[in-house]
C-alpha cells in the first residue's frame, strides 16, 4: 500500500476507501468533543508537561477537530479518536476495558491492519541516537550492533518523532537534550498502513545508507534476542555470592503465592544473605499489592515515608471515584506550594504512609537494590516508595523511564455515547518531595547505571540464557554494579 492509499485512508481526501459512514457528522463532533474535554479536565499532566516538557496537549489535541470535516470512513474516524488518546502523551490515557458497537469494529479493522505489520527492530536510545541493538541483515548488506538510525521515511529521524507524537503511545522526554524520543517509534498508527518503509543507517565508518524495508515480513535478524532468553518471575539464592535474587516480570496478583512460598522457604538462611536484588526492569506495572506485599515480605523495619498526591479539582471526579479505589476518605485542599499554586491543583494525599514487615518477613537488615529500566504504572509506584526515604534499605538502581511515574490512584474509566469507545485517564499525580517540576517525574534513581553499547555486544555473543545467574554476574551492568556495593 502506497502513501497515497495512507492518506486516503487517514484523510479522506479521495475517494478509494469511501463508504457510507456510521456516524453522522453531529455525531462525530460530540463525541470529539467529549473526548477532548474529559482528557483536559481530568488530567492534571497536561499544564506540567506544557511548562516542563514544552508540548500543549490540549492545543494538539483541539487542533484535530477539524479533521473530521474531511473524513469520509469509519476507519479513519476511530483513527482519529486514537490519535487524541495518543496527543496527551500519557500511557494510562488509552483504550481501555471491552468495546461495543461502531468503536469495536473498528478496533478489529485497525488491529487487522496492524497484526500485518512484521518489521521490527531491536534498536535503544543511547545518547540521543537510535543505536541498533540486534543485527540484521538487508538487501544482502549486515546493519551491526552500534549501528545509529539517522533517518525515517526520508525525514531526519528525530523531525520525524517530533512530528508524530500523535502516532503511538510511548513517547518518553529527554529533559537533558529536550526532546521526545520512543525506540518503537516506527511502529505507529500510519506506518501500519505502508507495504514499506525508508530508513537510513549509519555505520561504524561514519557512512549513511538508505533501504526500503518490508513492513509485511519478518525482519532476518542474525540472532534472536527471545530466542536465548528464559526471562519469568522467579526466586533464587545465589549460594557462592550470598545473594537473594528475585524477578518480577509483572505485578501479577497470582505472583504473590509463589514469591511468599519461595521466600518463606529461605527464612531459615536469612543471616547468610549479605544482599537482596529485586529485578524489576521491564516490569509494565499491574497490581500495588504484588510489590507492597513483596517488600513487606523482606523488610526489617516499617518503611516510613511521607506522601502527597494532587488532583484537578473538577465536578467530573467524584469522592465515589477514588473510595473505589481504594482511598479511605477524600479531603481536597488547594495546593498553595509555591511552584504548583498556578495549576489549580488540589491535595487528596497528604500524609505520612507506613509499609509494615509481613508476620512472616524475612526482616532483613542489609541492603535491598530494586533495579528498574523501562518500568510504568503499578511498578513506577514501587519505585517511587523505594526512594521516598533515603534512610531505609530499598536503593534504586538502574536508569530514568523519562515518564511521569510515582503512586496514584488509578485510571477512571468512560465511555462515549456514539462511537462507544471505552477510554481511560490516570486522574492524579505524584507531588511528593517535589521541590521543581522535574521532581514531579518521579522517575529518579539512587545509583544510575551508564548505557554501553558493549553491554549489548556481551549480550548477542553469550551463548547461553541471558536471564541465568552466569549472564547476570558476569556481563549485566545492573547487577555487576549491586554486586560491588
Amino acid at each position: 500500500m502506497t502513501k497515497f492509499i495512507l492518506l486516503s485512508l487517514l484523510f479522506g481526501q479521495v475517494a478509494l476507501a469511501q463508504q457510507n459512514l456510521t456516524l453522522t457528522k453531529s455525531q462525530m463532533y460530540a463525541d470529539f468533543d467529549t473526548l477532548a474535554q474529559t482528557i483536559i479536565r481530568i488530567s492534571p499532566h497536561i499544564p506540567v508537561k506544557k511548562d516542563l516538557w514544552h508540548y500543549d496537549a490540549k492545543i494538539e489535541i483541539l487542533n484535530k477537530r477539524k479533521t473530521i470535516d474531511t473524513i469520509t470512513n469509519d476507519l479513519s474516524y476511530f483513527i482519529l479518536l486514537q490519535k487524541v488518546l495518543f496527543a496527551n502523551l500519557d500511557m494510562h490515557t488509552s483504550n481501555n476495558g471491552i468495546q461495543k458497537g461502531f468503536a469495536e469494529e473498528q478496533m478489529n479493522k485497525y488491529y487487522n491492519v496492524r497484526n500485518n505489520f512484521k518489521f521490527s527492530l531491536g534498536v535503544n536510545y543511547i545518547n540521543r541516537k537510535y543505536i541498533i541493538v540486534s543485527p540484521f541483515t538487508v538487501n544482502g548488506d549486515t546493519i551491526k550492533i552500534g549501528s545509529e538510525i539517522t533517518h525515517f521515511e526520508n525525514q531526519k529521524v528525530d523531525d520525524y518523532v517530533a512530528t508524530h507524537l500523535d502516532s503511538r503511545g510511548g513517547f518518553k522526554y529527554d529533559l537533558k537534550y529536550n526532546k521526545f524520543y520512543f525506540a518503537g517509534f516506527f511502529k505507529n498508527i500510519e506506518t501500519i498502513f505502508l507495504d514499506s518503509i525508508s530508513i537510513g543507517f549509519k555505520n561504524e565508518k561514519g557512512i549513511t545508507k538508505q533501504y526500503k524495508m518490508s513492513t509485511t515480513n519478518f525482519t532476518p535478524f542474525i540472532k534472536s534476542y527471545y530466542l536465548n532468553k528464559n526471562d519469568t518471575t522467579r526466586v533464587e539464592y545465589w549460594e557462592k555470592e550470598n545473594v537473594l535474587f528475585i524477578r518480577v516480570t509483572e505485578m501479577k496478583e497470582e505472583y504473590i503465592p509463589y514469591l511468599q512460598e519461595k521466600i518463606y522457604k529461605i527464612k531459615p538462611r536469612v543471616n547468610e544473605i549479605s544482599k537482596i536484588i529485586i529485578d524489576f526492569r521491564g516490569n509494565p506495572g499491574g497490581a500495588d499489592t504484588t510489590w507492597t506485599t513483596l517488600y513487606a515480605d523482606l523488610i526489617n523495619l516499617p518503611i516510613e515515608y511521607y506522601q502527597k498526591i494532587d488532583d484537578l479539582n473538577n465536578p467530573t471526579i467524584t469522592d465515589k471515584s477514588y473510595y473505589e479505589r481504594g482511598a479511605k476518605s477524600i479531603n481536597r485542599v488547594k495546593d498553595k506550594t509555591k511552584f504548583l499554586k498556578n495549576y489549580n491543583f488540589y491535595s487528596i494525599v497528604n500524609k505520612y504512609q507506613k509499609l509494615e514487615p509481613s508476620n512472616n518477613s524475612l526482616r532483613f537488615k542489609g541492603n535491598i537494590y530494586v533495579l528498574t529500566e523501562d518500568h510504568y504504572s503499578s511498578t513506577g509506584s514501587a519505585v517511587s516508595v523505594a526512594n521516598a526515604n533515603m534512610t531505609d534499605n530499598l536503593i534504586t538502581v538502574g536508569r530514568t523511564t523519562d515518564y511521569f511515574l510515582g503512586v496514584g490512584y488509578s485510571p477512571i474509566n468512560f465511555r462515549l455515547p456514539f462511537s462507544q469507545l471505552s477510554y481511560r485517564i490516570a486522574p492524579s499525580i505524584e507531588v511528593t518531595n517535589a521541590k521543581n517540576l522535574r521532581d514531579l517525574m518521579q522517575d529518579k534513581i539512587q545509583i544510575a547505571v551508564p548505557n554501553n553499547i558493549v553491554d549489548y555486544l556481551n549480550r548477542f555473543n553469550f551463548k547461553g540464557d541471558i536471564s541465568s545467574k552466569e549472564f547476570l554476574l558476569q556481563f549485566d551492568p545492573f547487577v555487576k554494579i549491586v554486586i560491588k556495593q
